[in-house]
C-alpha cells in the first residue's frame, strides 16, 4: 500500500526532473535554431533566389521545423501534467502544429532572449556569447541581404552578406565588401559595436578558464608542499623530544 502510494508523486518528481533536464539542455539549441529560421523565412519572398538555393531553404526550414516538432513531442511525452504543458507552451504547439503559423518561430527568439536577460550570470558564458553572436550574424546578415544589392553594390546575395557580417562582427574588416545603403551602414555600425563586447566577453572567458586550469594543475604540488612542511615540522618536534 505504501509503495502504491508513493509511485505516483515519485513518478512526476522524477518526470519534473527529466523535464527540467532536457529544457536546460535545449535552451540553446533551440535558441540558435530560431536564429537560423529567420533568414529562411525572409529570404524566398524577398530575395531573388535560384531554383536550387529555394530547394536549399526549403529542405533547411523542414529540417528546423523537425527538430522544433521532435523536441515538443518529446517534452510532452515526459511532462509530468501533459494538458498543462501543452497549455504553457501554446505558441510551440500552433507553430508545430500549424504550419501557416511558421513566422510565429521567430518569436521564440525575443522569447528566449527575455528568459535568459533575466538570469543576467548566464548571459557572460562562452556559450550563450556564442549561440548570441551567431544571431547577431545572421540577423544582421539578413538585414544587410535585403537593402543591399542594388547598383555599385558589393554584397549581392545572402552568402555575401553573411560572410560581410561574421568579417565585421569579429572587427577584421577585410573591405572586400560594404554596404552602400543607410540601412545596412546602420547595422555596420551596431555590429562593430556588438563585436567589441562579444569578442572582449569571450577573450575574458577563455582567460579565465585558463587561469582556473592552471590553478587546478598546481593543486596538487601545493599540496605536497603543505605535507613536507608538515613532516618537517613532526620531525623537529621528534628531535627535541629525543634531546
Amino acid at each position: 500500500m505504501t509503495a502504491t502510494a508513493r509511485s505516483p508523486r515519485f513518478d512526476v518528481a522524477a518526470r519534473t526532473k527529466m523535464l527540467e533536464h532536457a529544457e536546460r539542455y535545449t535552451e540553446l539549441p533551440l535558441l540558435a535554431l530560431s536564429f537560423v529560421m529567420i533568414p529562411l523565412l525572409i529570404g524566398p519572398p524577398l530575395w531573388d533566389l535560384t531554383t536550387n538555393e529555394a530547394q536549399v531553404f526549403y529542405i533547411l526550414d523542414a529540417i528546423v521545423w523537425a527538430m522544433f516538432a521532435i523536441d515538443l513531442v518529446v517534452k510532452i511525452v515526459i511532462a509530468p501534467s501533459r494538458l498543462q504543458y501543452v497549455r504553457s507552451h501554446l505558441l510551440d504547439v500552433i507553430v508545430v502544429a500549424v504550419p501557416f503559423f511558421r513566422p510565429l518561430r521567430i518569436l521564440r527568439v525575443f522569447l528566449f532572449g527575455s528568459r535568459i536577460l533575466v538570469g543576467g550570470r548566464r548571459l557572460v558564458g562562452v556559450d550563450y556569447l556564442l549561440v548570441y553572436a551567431l544571431g547577431i550574424v545572421i540577423i544582421s546578415g539578413t538585414i544587410v541581404a535585403s537593402v543591399e544589392g542594388g547598383e555599385g553594390s558589393s554584397i549581392r546575395s545572402f552568402p555575401d552578406a553573411l560572410w560581410w557580417s561574421f568579417v565585421t562582427v569579429s572587427t577584421v574588416g577585410y573591405g572586400d565588401m560594404f554596404p552602400i545603403t543607410i540601412a545596412g551602414r546602420a547595422v555596420a555600425v551596431v555590429l562593430m559595436l556588438t563585436g567589441i563586447g562579444l569578442f572582449g566577453g569571450l577573450a575574458a572567458n577563455v582567460a579565465s578558464m585558463l587561469i582556473r586550469t592552471d590553478e587546478a594543475d598546481d593543486e596538487p604540488m601545493h599540496d605536497l608542499l603543505t605535507e613536507i612542511r608538515l613532516l618537517r615540522h613532526e620531525v623537529a618536534e621528534l628531535r627535541q623530544s629525543n634531546q
